[in-house]
């Protein structure tokens, strides 16, 4: 496991913790879960690896940094790009459960940002619809 205390914009410590396979990203405040970003590990051509973005659940802590800071520490971790496509979901509990405009603009800018990679899904993060 690895883990780092992240000093969000609202200057409160939050723990950034993700798992050994970089498949699940967690974030606590004071041991309270506040968050999750989940992935999944994709094989590449040519034996390379990447890791999709799968769940995006930060509704707790959004416009703080958390979102960010918790993907910029997993690249640094596992030297892996992060890649979005159209089926990002905003929650574990429903496969139903469609991305906010709030997620869309958190993933638009993350790439544009350079954070994550969108593959598949012709702009589907644009802030201007």
């Amino acid at each position: 496991m690895h883990q780092k205390t992240f000093i969000a914009k609202d200057g409160q410590a939050y723990l950034i913790r993700i798992d050994d396979t970089g498949e699940e990203i967690l974030v606590f405040r004071e041991k309270e879960p506040l968050g999750v970003i989940d992935l999944k590990r994709l094989q590449e051509a040519k034996g390379a690896e990447s890791f999709l973005v799968s769940v995006l659940d930060l509704e707790k802590c959004k416009r703080i940094g958390i979102g960010e800071a918790a993907l910029r520490y997993h690249k640094e971790v596992f030297h892996r790009p992060l890649r979005a496509n159209g089926n990002v979901r905003e929650g574990r509990q429903s496969g139903e459960n469609p991305m906010t405009r709030d997620g869309i603009a958190f993933i638009g800018n993350m790439r544009r940002k350079g954070v994550i990679e969108l593959i598949d899904f012709h702009d589907a993060f644009s802030e201007d619809e």
